[in-house]
């Protein structure tokens, strides 16, 4: 209930029967996930990271990016 409530009314379930269950099984092997990393990082400054802090970030992204194609996202104190 709550979930439906934060997401605009959208369910997690799907309501049918056995029927739309296998049409759901036989289009999921032509849909492509899709991935979105987020890393907080509340004790980062944007301003005030090193070389090492940022080059390390640039190395999760591009190991997230090769190995999912995904989004990347950090989050940190201004």
């Amino acid at each position: 209930m709550q979930y439906t409530q934060r997401n605009g009314g959208i369910s997690p379930y799907e309501v049918g029967d056995s029927k739309a269950l296998f049409a759901i099984r036989d289009q999921a092997r032509l849909l492509r996930p899709r991935f979105h990393t987020i890393i907080a990082q509340p004790g980062l400054q944007a301003g005030k990271a090193t070389r090492e802090q940022l080059l390390l970030l640039a190395g999760a992204e591009k190991f997230v990016r090769d190995t999912s194609a995904g989004d990347f996202t950090v989050y940190c104190s201004r």
